[in-house]
């Protein structure tokens, strides 16, 4: 899968960054898709808890990362107005990959900007997944996009 890439030693805005190497082979371990709403939010984290279970060792990175992806997606994409988002787990041996794919091709890919003002009520989402994440980026399909994280532990 060609992929755009981040990491903490690219702050230029840019998702493409070092490929700090891709996990083994990747088995899809679940997937849900749900309507674009601020609820399906909540219900994007509940289903990384209980595919991954509470005390698997990077559930916390998983969770956050899937809620801020599926919150850019409803609040940003056409998954908001009457779509839906698709949240999909697969694993490897000791690594993790969450994607949330949304309704918004045609939108300006997901990217780092600048970072917000210090009383800025947005605009950290993309920051939280680059800090937990081992990599993240963007692919896109003729009407879909898709943000992925991967997360070893």
């Amino acid at each position: 899968m060609d992929a755009a890439i981040a990491g903490p030693e690219t702050w230029d805005g840019d998702p493409r960054g070092l490929d700090r190497g891709a996990p083994a082979e990747l088995t899809i371990i679940g997937a849900i898709t749900l309507p674009g709403t601020e609820r399906s939010v909540a219900d994007g984290r509940r289903f990384v808890r209980e595919t991954l279970g509470g005390r698997h060792p990077a559930a916390d990175a998983v969770k956050l990362s899937v809620s801020e992806l599926a919150t850019n997606a409803v609040k940003h994409t056409a998954s908001g107005t009457g779509g839906q988002i698709t949240i999909s787990l697969a694993a490897a041996d000791n690594a993790v990959r969450a994607e949330v794919t949304n309704d918004g091709a045609t939108g300006p890919e997901p990217r780092l900007e600048n970072r917000p003002e210090v009383d800025a009520e947005h605009g950290r989402g993309l920051i939280l997944i680059d800090t937990v994440a081992d990599r993240w980026g963007v692919t896109r399909s003729a009407d879909r996009t898709t943000v992925w994280a991967e997360f070893s532990y």
